[in-house]
């Protein structure tokens, strides 16, 4: 089970992430898979919007979380994938882009994929 306690004390270790960017934890409890992302927020909402551009009607949450745990087979090589589609599972439970960014600048997000269900979330300071 992901503990965010932990992963202040792992994410500590590692250097500051730049100013402009975003630090992503990505957590896969089913293959205990960590990865950590940083990214540049700019291109990351690109990524984001285009995603939710290509999204069709219906559960699109769903389909979402579906292609993050495909991604997740990938390896580390879809962590750009993961990273803007968890942004799109936000925009779709908070339901505006801009708050969904603000959060997002506001401290280090976490991805967490469960058997059951993936959650997106800021880690707890």
């Amino acid at each position: 089970m992901f503990d965010d306690a932990a992963a202040r004390r792992y994410l500590a270790g590692l250097a500051p992430v730049a100013q402009g960017s975003v630090r992503w934890l990505i957590y896969d409890d089913t293959r205990q898979w960590v990865s950590v992302v940083d990214g540049e927020i700019a291109p990351l909402r690109e990524d984001c919007e285009q995603v939710l551009r290509a999204s069709r009607k219906g559960d699109v949450t769903a389909s979402f979380v579906d292609a993050i745990r495909e991604f997740l087979t990938e390896g580390t090589d879809c962590t750009t994938q993961i990273v803007a589609l968890s942004c799109a599972v936000l925009m779709h439970s908070i339901g505006d882009l801009d708050v969904v960014f603000t959060q997002i600048q506001s401290g280090v997000m976490a991805t967490l994929v469960y058997a059951e269900d993936v959650v997106v979330r800021p880690i707890a300071a």
